[in-house]
């Protein structure tokens, strides 16, 4: 089981929910399909085909007051309560209505319209909380398997009925729709529960009861609700079309034969049966891995394009070996790869909004879908009497319409995901939570507590209290030495002397005394270019930072051409390097643009985070960079940062935390392996895709909140390309658990690594001498270095 767990992507937390799920789509699509052989067969025998249609149409008249009440409870209750009682009053109504259907034939038609009514809703119902229970990348892998169990419910429910069929009378199998619903309720109650009233989000804030009026015109207004309608309905008309040419042809067919309805109801069993076994099939080897690679468009593409073909083959031989192909393949894709997709676009839609449109537009939509198509029937071939066979010329032109809305969703979900990410990060706000980032890192092991039995963090702790230490003696001395330099100065002043001229301004940028330094800074107003050096090194003292920050900022046709120097100069001070880009930020020049773009790909990290910092000031003030090339730089540099060792990965950090970034990415930093190197490479995603989005996507990823998570992670899939996915997805932690398995490495390896890299941690030879005692001896404790 945990073999298949892993072939199947399906994670340790999602094992109850997707096996629970599996079970009531095979139950709802068992309902689904017995229900309607049954009502099909009872009505084909009492009633003549030329009024299914009218059937039809009062299915879709009814089914307006019928969702209305259902959504109006939905508004009140948790859908799985609400799902349970339609289970109930179903189970009894269908119970009366099978035992009178032998003595009348007002009981057919009861019986018709409580099974087509009930299939609506239990469909919809079913997807409803399927949908609030798992977030969009769960949908995306995981719908396909969930529907499967549909589609083997269609195959074992219509192979058995075939079978059985023969041997026992049509109102002897109603109380197996009973026992199907039975079963389904079982299902509904060890279910998680979902909240009884969902949060109103967007626009929508009156907490209103829900209606078939409220439905409609929530759909009307979001083009993505818009579109998934016209997708239904479409979808649903041109299905109705060709089953009725279906149809058609298997009456004419079956019309000799010793016991019609017997015949029809083995007949339409085994195709139901057949075609869920290929549903099945396509679901379980096609269905995940195809939503997760070519995306929902290509995906909802796939069946008008079939309906498109077969359309023009029944237009030129109207058989019914063809016309079982095409709808067959018809029956097959919508209850697979349409299905799928169209249970996946529902998912980021907010719950409330959800709970309001979904059933509208599962039933009333694809209730007037098929009254459509019914109409479209009676008004060509009932009434008139032409050929059925032309309605192909119909369902053709829906496919090509069908085509089009396909293609217009790929753009509209993407819109649809990021809008939810802005929502979801107003409403989640910047708080945080303290786990792992990199939950599928290559390490996949945390070695510290190992260095600290291995004597390695001790050496580490002797090294930063020297370090203390020096720096004590540092301040030390440096406040001796400006005590004496107040003492030179008091001792000038009672002399008489005057204070510094312009020539000894250099001498005394360059002293060692912070009293003299502060002199040069507060007693001249006139800077030139044979001052920057001095100022460009003064960016190294912390106590002198601000000021030489705001010199060079006005001397930008003075300061520039040093700084940029300096900033591109690997041997310069990295202090002084990493805090040039505050100065560049502020110039208007395109050269500073082009000095900070050199160096967001430099070896000291401290370096390419803030010359990204200032890159996206200055874009944030400017709209677009002055380089010619520059977003091709940046991608180069997000593809060398994601290229780069995962020790290394996890281990940058910044010395200090001065000039922190207003960039507004981070709102709080969360304390984990490899967050700063995470956020390094959105910022530079910032820089060349939509901001507000990347901002999004990052606070997505890093407050721990599931649904922003996967809204994040579907964000990203679409704006990315393909080669810098594959890289950032280890990192962000989207990989099947068999992947975590494969990713994961001896800590001998990992150690190793961490002894070769530059990071800040292992930048000692102190310490690397350590880690390779550590491994030189197996495992063993080294003895303690020296400090």
């Amino acid at each position: 089981m945990n073999r298949l767990a892993d072939w199947l992507d399906i994670r340790p937390d999602e094992v109850r929910k997707v096996v629970l799920s599996f079970f009531g789509a095979f139950l709802v699509i068992s309902f689904l399909i017995l229900g309607r052989s049954l009502r099909e067969a009872l009505y084909l025998t009492t009633f003549p085909v030329e009024t299914l249609p009218y059937i039809t149409a009062a299915v879709a008249l009814l089914s307006v007051p019928t969702v209305a009440a259902f959504a109006r409870l939905i508004s009140r209750r948790s859908p799985q309560t609400v799902l349970k009682g339609v289970m109930v009053v179903l189970a009894i109504g269908i119970g009366v209505a099978g035992w009178a259907t032998t003595r009348s034939p007002a009981a057919v038609v009861l019986f018709y319209l409580l099974v087509a009514l009930g299939a609506l809703l239990l469909t919809s119902g079913f997807w409803l909380v399927t949908a609030e229970l798992f977030p969009v990348r769960g949908a995306k892998r995981l719908f396909g398997l969930i529907g499967a169990g549909g589609t083997l419910g269609a195959m074992v429910t219509g192979n058995t009925l075939a079978v059985v069929a023969g041997n026992v009378g049509l109102s002897t199998l109603v109380p197996g729709l009973i026992v199907i619903l039975g079963l389904f309720f079982l299902v509904e109650m060890a279910l998680p529960r979902l909240p009884g009233t969902a949060a109103p989000s967007g626009k929508d804030r009156t907490g209103g009861q829900a209606s078939v009026w409220r439905g409609l015109g929530d759909a009307t207004r979001s083009r993505h609700l818009r579109t998934i309608a016209l997708i239904v309905f479409v979808a649903t008309v041109a299905s109705t079309l060709i089953d009725y040419q279906f149809k058609e042809l298997a009456q004419a067919n079956f019309a000799a034969s010793t016991d019609p309805g017997v015949s029809l109801a083995g007949f339409f069993g085994a195709f139901y049966g057949w075609t869920g076994g290929v549903s099945l099939l396509v679901q379980v080897l096609l269905a995940g891995r195809l939503l997760a690679s070519a995306g929902l468009g290509i995906t909802l593409a796939i069946l008008p394009l079939t309906l498109l073909l077969g359309s023009a083959g029944l237009l030129l031989i109207p058989s019914l070996v063809l016309a079982t192909l095409v709808r067959g393949a018809d029956n097959s894709l919508r209850k697979s790869l349409h299905r799928a997709a169209l249970e996946v676009l529902w998912v980021p839609i907010p719950d409330d909004i959800r709970r309001k449109t979904k059933t509208f537009i599962d039933s009333v939509v694809d209730a007037v879908g098929e009254g459509t198509g019914a109409a479209i029937v009676l008004l060509w071939v009932t009434i008139p009497g032409f050929p059925s066979r032309y309605l192909s010329i119909f369902v053709a032109l829906l496919a090509v319409y069908f085509l089009y809305l396909s293609r217009r969703m790929g753009t509209t979900y993407v819109e649809t995901v990021t809008d939810q990410l802005h929502a979801g990060r107003a409403e989640a706000g910047g708080e945080g939570d303290q786990r792992d980032l990199l939950s599928v890192s290559f390490t996949h092991i945390d070695i510290r507590p190992l260095l600290e039995e291995s004597g390695v963090a001790t050496a580490t702790t002797e090294i930063s209290a020297v370090a203390a230490r020096a720096t004590a003696a540092i301040e030390q001395a440096r406040a001796g030495a400006e005590g004496s330099g107040a003492g030179d100065d008091a001792h000038a002043s009672e002399s008489g002397a005057v204070a510094a001229t312009p020539r000894d301004v250099l001498v005394l940028l360059g002293s060692s005394r912070s009293s003299q330094v502060l002199e040069a800074l507060t007693q001249t107003d006139t800077w030139d270019a044979t001052h920057v050096p001095a100022l460009t090194r003064l960016l190294a003292r912390d106590a002198f930072y601000e000021q030489a920050v705001a010199i060079l900022r006005g001397i930008e046709r003075e300061a520039l051409p040093h700084l940029t120097a300096t900033i591109r100069d690997d041997a310069t001070d990295f202090v002084i390097r990493r805090r040039i880009p505050r100065v560049l930020a502020r110039y208007r020049s395109a050269a500073a643009d082009d000095a900070l773009l050199d160096v967001i790909t430099a070896p000291r990290f401290e370096v390419r985070y803030r010359a990204t910092i200032g890159l996206v000031r200055r874009r944030r003030a400017a709209s677009e960079l002055s380089a010619r090339d520059w977003r091709e730089m940046v991608w180069e540099a997000v593809r060398s940062e994601l290229g780069k060792e995962r020790p290394v990965w996890e281990l940058q950090r910044l010395l200090d935390e001065s000039d922190p970034p207003d960039d507004e990415l981070v709102v709080e930093r969360v304390g984990v392996r490899g967050e700063l190197s995470l956020e390094h490479t959105f910022r530079l995603l910032s820089l060349v895709l939509e901001p507000e989005a990347v901002r999004s996507a990052f606070h997505g990823l890093t407050q721990g909140n599931e649904r922003l998570n996967s809204l994040a992670l579907e964000y990203l899939e679409h704006a990315l390309p393909e080669d810098v996915r594959k890289k950032l997805w280890p990192v962000i932690g989207d990989l099947s658990e068999y992947q975590r398995a494969r990713t994961a490495r001896p800590l001998s390896e990992v150690v190793s690594d961490l002894v070769k890299t530059d990071a800040t941690l292992f930048a000692s030879e102190t310490e690397r001498g350590a880690l390779r005692k550590l491994l030189d001896e197996g495992g063993g404790p080294p003895e303690q270095p020296e400090p």
